[in-house]
């Protein structure tokens, strides 16, 4: 019997599609650009730009564009925009991509010097408030469309924001300074700002710690983004070899819709098949770079406009993110909601959300949702912060993914996985002074050949909750329960830290892990990398059986089974199955180790950018630095607040003493700026911060009430080796815990470089540093210290102040040549209207 022919469909573009889906297909042609209605563009030009070119130039190497974003609008399939050095201040916005593999657009550094772009723009023009405070005022048409500072940052999955946090960011010297909640707070916070909007113009107060912003480097940010296409979808385009900075965008909280979306500094806007390569992404307010379909309306995964149907694997994701360094990003180092088939190789990603500012629901270096089929391979991250934070984060639908090779330090969860079916497979990773690595409403997880060193615990959370499987290979999905909950567990190398046991409907296979082999662990992680040192007991460990696709077997659901076999180790070695080893190092031996983590070998990653000339350091993580308190609560003791790590902490708790203390010997005397302190849940409502000569005899330094947790900063303008916060009044019954007990300062001249004067006794309130000559009630003003308003004054030795009851250095004479915490004894309280100042380096 003949079959009668079958005819194959063929698919439509999506244009003509939406046309025929409204019955007007006949007008797809007048939609469409006529042929020859455009001069044919020569194919892979070099498109040049540089700081001393004009955008009405034609962008060649003798006539070059001055913005990249001209050379955007003009690149076409082929064309590369190489950049030459310099300092560009726009958002680029690419006009289109590119066709295929070899008609790429790449943007790239011309390399002849680093080429930065910024999101912010100098401001110059501060005036002076009061002391260290100065402000500025712009007009509302300084932001035209978007104005961070009048932008909140959304949190949860309503309409809600996180109190006291916009948008917006303020820098010096290309520090980004800490948001306040109010006026106020910014007069007592050095390197804090506030920002008052109203009346057509944005006010902006910043605490620039006793430095003029004029003669600086002053900046604010304008720009939600830095690279990013208004224009959906774009494909094949290559960015590479830039430093973005200052990106004022939002946090991406529960990315259902486009409200809350994903948008990064460096963003594919639904595009597929980028690559974003050698980058060097700080400071951006939110996420650095974003890989996905935005949120879940864009992506059809909720009701309103579809952009790009996320089962229409052929439209978006495949993207590249490899060898790129981000650093200070305050939600996400690399995000993507429909990231299909995404790879994020050899990235690394330190001090995420780094003021914890941002405890939301999306926070993570890494943070993926639905990028099935993907790989996260050969990853530093490290020093991540926030209550609900993971380094690396597999959210909802995540399926066949593997996570390998990465190294994951100092976060409060290592790898967390959420809502998951799987299979994921974990393997070769080194997990390194994490809180916790954790599961939540997750199954079909294998973790193989994983070291897992002073972890504290393996959190396995939830009953189950509805999540997508997904039919492999594709996106099409359907819906169960992810309980009963199974994991598997081969291989592994566990120190400190225990295996999860069976519960109620959470099952763990478990084979060839070994616990206790490793003692003697010692790590650096620098800006050189991250070395690590242990000592091996080889004698414990027993026969071991390779991890298989076929071993572990179809996940369930799915009927899937792991992302591939097992055959190398942390290095891409290959493992020798017949002397298999637990975790992630085949080259292992009995005795003493020593493995290079980062760099990873033949790869070209930007280096950790150096501090700026003059900067303060920390000097809590110097090496002769000591840290003692009053009581330790169990292993929380003292020396986990200045081991650099924001997932350990020092607890005072069970003292019952309020007045409890914690204080770093700096080894040295030292020329202090200012303390920051990086306070957990157990934080004061009021403190005093101290300094010391010997560590017997204290003096205060600062006073602080209204405490609000978070990370606070403190002037300390003070010579003097050790340094301690002493509690007043504890917030919560749990006395004072500290994740961070950071310590600025230098071994150069005194950072107030002369007598400091305070509005308020016991060296409180207002200050302003007063530098050799005389300071009649006008100067006095400009320093922020009313007439008839000081209250007390440091006076550093070998010099004198001389202060008078009235203007024009006349009336009631007070000399001073030392410290006095108390002007009320000797009459002179709120009675000094003009100053003379001698002595120093004069």
């Amino acid at each position: 019997m003949r079959h009668p022919t079958r005819r194959r469909t063929r698919r439509l573009p999506r244009l003509v599609r939406l046309v025929a889906s409204l019955g007007v297909l006949a007008l797809v042609p007048a939609l469409l650009p006529a042929a020859g209605a455009h001069a044919a563009e020569p194919a892979g030009r070099v498109l040049h730009v540089a700081v001393n070119g004009d955008d009405s130039h034609d962008g060649s190497a003798s006539a070059p564009y001055r913005t990249i974003d001209k050379a955007a609008q003009v690149a076409r399939p082929g064309d590369t925009v190489s950049v030459h050095a310099g300092l560009y201040r726009e958002t680029v916005k690419p006009a289109r991509g590119g066709t295929d593999e070899q008609h790429r657009i790449t943007y790239t550094s011309a390399g002849d010097g680093e080429v930065v772009v910024k999101g912010s723009e100098e401001v110059n023009s501060w005036t002076r408030a009061s002391g260290d405070v100065w402000s500025v005022s712009l007009p509302d048409s300084y932001f035209g469309d978007y104005n961070p500072y009048a932008t909140g940052q959304p949190q949860g999955g309503g309409g809600q924001t996180f109190p006291g946090y916009t948008a917006g960011d303020v820098y010096f010297e290309e520090d980004a300074y800490a948001e306040q909640p109010d006026r106020g707070k910014v007069d007592s916070t050095p390197r804090g700002w506030f920002a008052e909007v109203g009346g057509g113009r944005t006010t902006i107060y910043a605490n620039f710690d006793g430095a003029d912003p004029n003669t600086g480097l002053a900046e604010i940010n304008v720009r939600r983004q830095v690279f990013a296409p208004d224009a959906w979808g774009l494909g094949y385009v290559t960015v590479r070899g830039f430093t973005v900075m200052h990106a004022a965008n939002t946090y991406s909280d529960f990315p259902d819709s486009p409200t809350r979306r994903q948008a990064g500094a460096i963003s594919v806007n639904g595009g597929r098949k980028w690559i974003i390569e050698r980058n060097t992404v700080l400071n951006a307010r939110t996420i650095g770079i974003d890989i996905g379909l935005g949120n879940d309306e864009w992506a059809g995964n909720r009701p309103g406009t579809t952009r790009t149907d996320f089962h229409d694997t052929s439209e978006y994701g495949e993207h590249i993110v490899r060898d790129n360094y981000l650093a200070r990003c305050g939600q996400s180092g690399i995000a993507g909601v429909f990231s299909w088939k995404s790879q994020i190789l050899w990235n690394r990603i330190e001090d995420t959300n780094y003021r914890n500012e941002f405890s939301g629901a999306e926070t993570a270096p890494i943070k993926v949702h639905y990028m099935n089929d993907g790989l996260i391979k050969g990853n530093l991250v490290r020093n991540s912060q926030g209550g609900n934070s993971a380094g690396i984060w597999t959210d909802w639908g995540n399926q066949h993914v593997r996570i390998t090779g990465n190294i994951v330090m100092n976060s409060p969860w290592g790898y967390y996985a959420e809502a998951v079916h799987g299979p994921i497979l974990v393997d070769n990773n080194v997990f390194i002074g994490n809180s916790d690595i954790r599961t939540l409403d997750a199954t079909g997880v294998v973790f193989a050949h994983n070291l897992f060193l002073d972890n504290n615990r393996i959190n396995i959370d939830g009953e189950g909750r509805d999540a997508y499987y997904f039919q492999p290979g594709t996106m099409n999905e359907s819906s169960a329960v992810t309980s009963p909950q199974k994991f598997y567990w081969f291989n592994n190398l566990v120190q400190d830290t225990a295996l999860p046991q069976d519960a109620p409907d959470k099952t763990h296979v478990k084979d060839g892990n070994v616990e206790g082999a490793v003692s003697g662990v010692d790590y650096t992680a620098d800006a050189a990398g991250v070395r690590l040192d242990f000592t091996l007991d080889t004698s414990r460990f027993p026969a071991l059986t390779p991890v298989t696709e076929a071993r572990v077997g179809p996940v369930p659901r799915a009927n899937q089974g792991i992302p591939g076999d097992v055959t190398t180790d942390f290095f891409d070695r290959p493992v020798d199955t017949t002397h298999l080893l637990p975790g992630p190092f085949a080259g292992a031996h009995d005795g003493r180790n020593t493995v290079t983590l980062w760099p990873p070998a033949g790869r070209t990653v930007p280096p950790v950018p150096a501090p700026r000339p003059g900067t303060p350091r920390n000097l809590s993580l110097g090496a002769d630095a000591k840290a003692t308190a009053s009581h330790e609560d169990g292993d929380l003791t003292a020396g986990k607040a200045i081991d650099g790590r924001p997932a350990t902490r020092w607890s005072s708790d069970k003292s019952g003493d309020d007045t409890a203390w914690l204080a770093v010997d700096l080894g040295a005397p030292y020329d202090l700026s200012r303390v920051s302190l990086s306070w957990e849940a157990a934080y004061a409502d009021s403190y005093r911060v101290q300094v010391s000569d010997d560590g017997t005899t204290w003096r205060d330094a600062a006073s602080v009430t209204g405490g609000r947790g978070g990370t606070e900063t403190v002037a300390v303008r003070e010579r003097a080796r050790h340094v301690r916060m002493r509690g007043i009044t504890p917030h919560t019954p749990y006395g004072y815990s500290l994740y961070e007990f950071a310590v600025y300062g230098s071994a150069g001249t005194t950072a107030a470089k002369g007598p400091v004067l305070y509005t308020d006794g016991g060296y409180a309130g207002t200050s302003a540093v007063l530098a050799p000559g005389d300071h009649d009630l006008p100067a006095l003003r400009a320093a922020g210290l009313g007439n008839d308003s000081v209250s007390s004054l440091r006076v550093p030795a070998d010099w004198t102040v001389t202060a008078y009851a009235d203007a024009g250095f006349t009336g009631t004479r007070w000399v001073f040549t030392g410290d006095t915490p108390d002007l009320v004894a000797l009459g002179a309280n709120d009675r000094i209207s003009s100053v003379r100042v001698s002595g120093g380096a004069a």
